[in-house]
């Protein structure tokens, strides 16, 4: 069994019959290809996602090595989806040939899978379940023998739950699947009353079980890890290799942690102690960010930089030392207290938000906001009802809108309840709770502990963009997590959704792309391009104008010129590259962003197949594998996106705080808090040459950052190694 099937060689064709199959029993395991958030979800509670896939792997390896020592009988896989062969790469014993599932319902599937196979020219066919690994060879065996009696007859396996686990015939009888209860405890009881109605010989095998939930998943450890053999079984079940081993690793890894936990109890509640006395810290710091601007005491930048510091420390407590289950509501109530500060004072930062309540006030006069400027005559009539709203609207006699779809969707929302600033913060707080929430449900996924959500929810950052002004890029994270967190649960539909509406808020969340699509698959790309089309066909009366303010925004801020990227400015200092275009840069810029890309699809490839040979990877809690390719990707391409182009606003760089919470790391927190308090100096007054010197600042400490954390991991794995040599020794 050394020699390994390999992917695409042995798919069988029913079109083709051949003769030597006449007296051979094929055994086919009906499974769907192993993919995260696609298998075996009941298990995800107890295992989690990666986990559940990588125990199905297992459940698929020790049931094709038992079926693979049957006399008289043939390995198959019945697959779904088609197209996904390559996902049993590496699993299959010699010999294993794949054939593919079709119909709709469950029972539709199996007749189908029945016909399919006896038409490749088997004698016999028995459909095996993909969940039962201890299944007694005894069992399969069995079957095989009575199918090989002369004469017509169907064997059936029960599972305790009321189902069965294996069902097997000569010919393909219909009658075996109508008319069945799919996924009840009758399911058994009445293939046995259809079958004797049709007039069948009926084999009934021993009674079984199958690993479906937390229950039987204890049932199956207690026979592999103890020897404890279940109360109904008759025979003694097959060993299970490959599924022993992830249990052992598990067990193994959730007592390591469970020894930490209990000897780190009282270190927990110093946690909590320390998290209280910087809490409060940021409470007041948030409360004298909202007074400063009009009783002058320690000035912004000294606001944001105690902050910041108050911040660093907080981040680093939480993601070192034990925390319990109090941790996580001081986290909650601090955050919420942090922006009760800032939610009933005017804004004073930025001015952005009175444009979304006018766009919403606009849209509810049923006017399309994409049709006037603010100041246009046409728009006199709402002026005078909503004039603390028009006297503050930034660029309102000569910029159209620039939001783009769903962001006008959102302040429409917000202005139907109140056409207020303070609907429109409650709306955008209301995003981060929806932020906060899909945080916490991609923490318990890849194994981190909830606390850790402090990273999100204490950032000042947020609090002074959205919680202070308002901004729409609160939903834009909210948008982007829920997009991450459907991806990690496999499901292209939900993530296309998701990422269409982040594009639709403010577009650079297109960068998202190549990280969030899955190879093959059609529906996230479609849901994207058509919910794009959707949102700008309600707006489309407008014609070209639906695209608002853009173009005049990118010579403003010096996208077309030039000025707004800091590296180029740099190149264009050297000799040589003193008449580097824009043009030039952007090409620039493209290629490596394309190379992250290509990277990022190579390396996940390489991963997969890496957690395919060896599942017990996933067995360990606590993510010390570190989050998914796909999540590193993800924020590498809008980190390198920020550096790129270099934004010159705080609130265009809050959308990387998500991607820091589910992968923490030094540059990215440097980057953030660099940018959050030098954008509050005198160095941010808009001039060049006082930009300048801080992107060379501000990029300074991410270089200083990226050597530190290097030779920290650099040192770390040193460590490693030598522990390694030590205990090999």
């Amino acid at each position: 069994m050394d020699e390994r099937w390999k992917p695409h060689e042995n798919v069988l064709d029913p079109s083709v019959r051949e003769a030597e199959r006449e007296q051979v029993c094929a055994l086919a395991i009906m499974a769907k290809a192993p993919r995260a958030g696609k298998v075996k979800t009941r298990l995800a509670p107890a295992l989690g996602f990666e986990g559940a896939m990588a125990i199905n792997i297992c459940f698929l390896r020790d049931t094709a090595r038992n079926i693979a020592g049957v006399d008289g009988a043939a390995g198959l896989v019945c697959y779904t989806p088609v197209g996904d062969e390559i996902a049993f790469d590496g699993l299959l014993p010699e010999g294993f040939a794949l054939i593919g599932q079709r119909g709709d319902g469950f029972g539709e599937r199996l007749l189908a899978a029945a016909e399919d196979i006896l038409a490749c020219g088997f004698g016999a066919v028995c459909l095996i379940d993909s969940d039962s690994p201890t299944l007694p060879a005894e069992a399969l065996q069995q079957a095989v023998r009575e199918l090989a009696r002369p004469g017509d007859r169907v064997v059936l396996g029960g599972s305790d739950d009321g189902g069965y686990y294996l069902i097997g015939m000569k010919q393909a009888h219909g009658a075996a699947f109508e008319d069945i209860t799919w996924s009840t405890e009758s399911v058994y009881a009445e293939t046995v009353a259809r079958v004797r109605g049709a007039g069948l010989e009926l084999v009934e095998l021993p009674v079984w079980y199958d690993v479906d939930d937390a229950a039987t998943l204890a049932v199956l450890e207690a026979e592999l890890l103890d020897g404890v053999r279940p109360g109904f079984a008759g025979l003694e079940g097959y060993d299970a290799r490959a599924t022993r081993e992830f249990l052992v690793v598990r067990h193994e890894s959730l007592a390591a942690h469970e020894v930490v936990a209990s000897t780190n109890s009282w270190r927990a509640w110093m946690t909590n102690a320390a998290l209280i006395v910087l809490g409060c810290g940021l409470e007041l710091l948030a409360r004298q960010f909202v007074v400063e601007h009009t009783r002058f005491a320690m000035g912004f930048s000294g606001v944001s930089g105690w902050s910041a510091v108050l911040y660093v420390v907080a981040v680093a407590i939480v993601l070192t030392q034990p925390v319990n289950r109090w941790t996580l509501w001081i986290v909650i109530g601090f955050a919420v207290a942090m922006r009760a500060m800032t939610l009933f004072a005017e804004p004073f930062l930025s001015t952005d938000i009175y444009r979304y309540v006018w766009d919403g006030i606009v849209q509810h006069a049923a006017v399309n906001p994409y049709r006037y400027v603010p100041g246009d005559a046409a728009l006199t009539f709402l002026r005078s009802p909503h004039r603390q709203v028009f006297d503050k609207i930034n660029r309102r006699d000569y910029a159209h809108t620039i939001y783009p779809p769903v962001a006008q969707m959102i302040y429409w929302g917000a202005t139907y309840f109140s056409p207020t600033v303070r609907a429109m913060k409650i709306a955008m707080l209301g995003f981060e709770c929806v932020t906060v929430g899909a945080l916490l449900a991609l923490l318990r996924l890849m194994g981190r502990r909830s606390a850790e959500v402090l990273l999100y929810a204490w950032c000042p950052l947020l609090v002074w963009e959205i919680g202070g002004a308002g901004h729409v890029d609160a939903a834009v994270m909210a948008f982007v997590t829920l997009a991450l967190l459907f991806r990690y649960k496999n499901s292209p539909v939900l993530t296309g959704f998701f990422l269409a509406c982040a594009v639709l808020t403010k577009f650079y969340p297109l960068v998202l792309f190549p990280a969030l699509y899955q190879r093959r698959d059609w529906k996230m790309p479609a849901v994207l391009v058509g919910m794009s089309a959707a949102g700008y066909a309600i707006y489309s009366s407008v014609g070209k104008a639906v695209f608002g303010f853009a173009g005049g925004y990118a010579k403003e801020e010096g996208i077309e010129t030039g000025t707004r990227y800091f590296l180029l400015q740099v190149a264009q200092r050297f000799h040589g590259l003193r008449s580097l275009s824009v043009g030039a840069y952007v090409v620039f810029c493209a290629v490596v962003m394309g190379g992250i890309s290509w990277w990022a699809w190579r390396r996940a490839a390489v991963e997969v197949c890496e957690q395919r040979r060896d599942p017990t990877l996933a067995a360990k809690s606590g993510g010390e594998d570190g989050p998914p390719m796909f999540l590193r990707v993800a924020m590498g391409l809008g980190f390198g996106m920020m550096l790129l182009f270099s934004p010159h606003y705080p609130w265009y760089v809050v959308w990387l705080i998500p991607f820091f919470v589910l992968a923490p790391n030094l540059p990215v927190l440097a980057y953030l808090m660099a940018f959050f308090y030098l954008f509050t100096t005198v160095l941010a007054d808009g001039t060049v040459g006082r930009m300048f010197v801080l992107n060379e600042i501000l990029y300074g400490v991410v270089v200083v950052a990226v050597v530190v954390q290097v030779m920290w991991r650099w040192c770390a794995s040193g460590r490693v190694r030598r522990v390694l040599m030590r205990n090999e020794g």
